[in-house]
């Protein structure tokens, strides 16, 4: 299992993985929607009707209906698309560059936040992964008297799972005026909070001052970057997010795909009510097993502290059974230790579940 993992069917919670079914528990497609029909077929469909692109900025209307779409599930007046997430941090941390003066930063943030932050001339001091206590600490040490902070984090992070506590957060800034938390929600998005909305939503925390940049690639299964907001935040970013003037916009099959996984997520709320129920029951069922598992819904569950979890790995691959593990550093946030990660589906039985359980306690 060193190897790269070799996919020979759309990506599922049981799936075809070199020649044999395999229950899959790697990845980010929280909902299966990579490979649901209707969100194939949109692509298809739009594929056919626009071909690859308008080669320019010109209107499409696909791209008119995924903006519907988009407004109507983050319940904001604009939600900017772009063709990557990688890049959504970016276009957002650009339109507000003129309402910040100095930056503060998880240290554990992703890349593509690190990767915006040259592009923005403005001062970057980080504080210590996931601790209020410490960001409280650097905002007095390095934000002079008149400036305004921006506090730049995953709102879920990527390999550990671990959720931003961003309560904490904007309490340690409450004392500036005009501080702005900027999160990168790609593992948030279409996943926490009541509607879906993320960990804005999750935490209490829509509102002014408070921004997410986040994928279609995860949970909503398609792709493209997005930046919801309101009309004000949406011009901000037309006038300086150059990548909004100079990028091609994503294929017309993608923002059809994206549209028409909202469209399937919206008439299936048991999906989401499923994944509520797939976390719960693998988080517990690895506490039964030993481990110090935190108590959250994010689908995203890792574990430590076995000596070999290669080969606990391998041995799960003997029974067609698909982790993952992440080395020490291999990752933005990775553990100074190999964990073991799992990604909790929608689509996950309970039967898979419990083998899943079963089999690690008995190669334990």
């Amino acid at each position: 299992m060193t190897a790269p993992i070799k996919m020979e069917s759309p990506l599922g919670a049981r799936m075809f993985i070199g020649g044999r079914v395999v229950d899959y528990y790697c990845g980010t497609s929280y909902f299966c929607l990579h490979g649901h029909s209707e969100v194939i077929e949109a692509a298809c469909e739009a594929t056919r009707r626009y071909g690859m692109g308008p080669g320019t900025l010109a209107h499409m209307q696909v791209y008119a209906d995924l903006q519907e779409r988009l407004r109507d599930w983050f319940g904001t007046d604009e939600v900017v698309y772009m063709i990557s997430g990688y890049t959504s941090p970016m276009v957002l941390l650009q339109g507000l560059r003129d309402e910040f003066d100095v930056i503060l930063m998880d240290c554990a943030t992703h890349y593509s936040t690190r990767d915006a932050i040259p592009t923005l001339g403005k001062r970057v001091h980080e504080f210590r992964h996931a601790d209020p206590e410490d960001l409280a600490a650097q905002l007095s040490l390095h934000v002079k008297a008149g400036e305004r902070p921006a506090v730049l984090t995953d709102g879920v992070f990527p390999s550990s799972g671990r959720l931003a506590p961003l309560g904490d957060y904007r309490q340690a800034m409450a004392p500036y005026d005009g501080a702005l938390l900027c999160i990168d929600d790609s593992h948030g998005v279409g996943v926490l909070g009541e509607t879906g909305r993320g960990s804005l939503q999750h935490a209490g925390l829509e509102g002014e001052g408070n921004y997410l940049a986040g994928t279609m690639s995860k949970a909503f299964g398609a792709l493209g970057g997005i930046v919801p907001g309101s009309a004000d935040l949406a011009a901000k970013i037309a006038g300086n997010a150059m990548i909004m003037r100079g990028a091609s916009p994503a294929p017309p099959g993608l923002a059809a795909a994206a549209a028409a996984s909202l469209r399937v997520l919206q008439a299936t709320p048991e999906k989401r009510a499923n994944l509520v129920r797939n976390v719960k029951h693998m988080r517990s069922g690895l506490r039964t097993l030993g481990f110090d598992v935190a108590d959250t819904p994010v689908p995203i569950v890792t574990i430590k502290g076995v000596t070999n979890l290669e080969q606990l790995r391998d041995r799960l691959a003997e029974r067609d059974i698909i982790v993952r593990v992440q080395q020490p550093g291999g990752y933005s946030d990775a553990s100074d230790v190999a964990t073991m990660r799992l990604a909790v589906f929608s689509e996950h039985t309970a039967d898979q579940i419990e083998r899943l359980l079963q089999s690690m306690g008995e190669l334990l």
